[in-house]
């Protein structure tokens, strides 16, 4: 059912120290740096690898806005998919120093993105859709053990009815405080070893694009 959370084999728990690089798109195999410290973990080739097969071609040309972004890994392989533009939203300095780092090493555009220092609820309760009507993704990996990912995707589902909105993907624990942190059956959850996605399309219970039981 809608809501429920589906259990993936052969997705292992999170790999301390793997590297972090583009899986697919015009920059695959470019290798990406974290920021120092154990504060940012980077999602992993294989949950990364799942949440774009959701996504599908609707990221070709869509705005992507990647909230607590860190080094950027999301929306950047956001862009080397085809994305028109992507929004980096993270309230660390080190995260965006990091993030604007990769994106220069991978060639990015300047006009294709936007940094933005912001606390991720905060900067989501104040955004609009987008005047020119395009098309919107919003991705989310906040810091486990924090509440935060449940506090995103109550604003994301108040945001899910307006024009634009292609679908939200929310990454967060599978255990711990965040387990079930899904706020309703409007989302489509999948557990993947020790993350879990959360996927939400304009109409709750819509066929999402890559994902088999």
């Amino acid at each position: 059912p809608v809501g429920a959370a589906k259990r993936i084999p052969g997705c292992g728990a999170e790999r301390r120290g793997a590297p972090l690089r583009v899986i697919a798109g015009r920059w695959k195999g470019r290798r990406l740096k974290a920021p120092a410290g154990d504060a940012v973990r980077p999602t992993t080739d294989r949950v990364k690898e799942a949440l774009f097969n959701v996504l599908g071609p609707s990221v070709v040309d869509a705005v992507v806005f990647d909230l607590c972004c860190g080094a950027g890994g999301l929306g950047i392989e956001a862009l080397s998919r085809g994305a028109g533009r992507a929004v980096f939203v993270d309230e660390h300095p080190r995260s965006l120093d990091a993030a604007r780092s990769n994106l220069e090493t991978c060639g990015a555009e300047e006009e294709s993105y936007r940094l933005v220092r912001s606390d991720a609820e905060r900067w989501l309760g104040e955004w609009r859709p987008l005047a020119d009507g395009a098309r919107w993704i919003l991705l989310a990996d906040p810091p486990y053990r924090t509440g935060l990912a449940q506090a995103i995707m109550e604003k994301v589902d108040a945001l899910a009815g307006e024009d634009g909105f292609v679908a939200s993907v929310v990454e967060f624990g599978s255990r711990g405080a965040n387990a079930g942190a899904v706020p309703g059956a409007a989302w489509d959850v999948r557990q993947y070893g020790e993350s879990t996605l959360a996927v939400r399309r304009p109409n709750p219970g819509q066929e999402c694009s890559g994902m088999k039981e």
